[in-house]
């Protein structure tokens, strides 16, 4: 009877890991606001990544088509973690078969696909979001971070 206590124990301390270490590893949440106009492009390639395609219009302006999964601030990730963990303790490893498979669809990062549009100086000068699965909007694009109200103060 010991022995399968003991067995059952490991076992729910194995499984509650399922879910903190998902919300953990999602990606990086990418900075939206380098998309805001005047921006300019190597700023929005150092954030984005390479765009998936590149191409330059009749007047020689730029036009760039980012396709990236838009994550999770470290705080949200961090918070997650320990309130999965927090769960699994006190329903002793329950709490997994909701959360884990929660935390894989809902909780993963969502496709954001968007399209920009640079002036003759390689400024961002349109922005045109294509597609954003995201369930909840914490950043608009072309706007700084919630989190930091400093800089979402226009510029001047």
């Amino acid at each position: 009877m010991r022995g399968r206590m003991l067995l059952v124990s490991l076992a729910m301390v194995v499984l509650a890991g399922c879910s903190i270490s998902k919300a953990v590893q999602q990606p990086k949440a990418k900075d939206l606001s380098v998309l805001e106009v005047g921006t300019s492009r190597d700023r929005v390639l150092v954030e984005l990544g390479q765009p998936v395609v590149s191409e330059k219009d009749a007047n020689g302006n730029q036009t760039d088509f980012f396709k990236f999964i838009q994550g999770q601030s470290g705080t949200a990730k961090a918070g997650k973690g320990i309130l999965y963990g927090a769960l699994a303790v006190t329903t002793l490893g329950l709490s997994e078969v909701v959360v884990n498979p929660v935390e894989g669809t809902a909780g993963a990062g969502k496709e954001m696909q968007i399209k920009v549009t640079y002036d003759a100086q390689n400024k961002v000068n349109v922005v045109e979001v294509l597609k954003d699965e995201r369930w909840i909007h914490v950043q608009k694009v072309g706007t700084a971070p919630a989190a930091d109200p400093a800089s979402a103060e226009p510029k001047k």
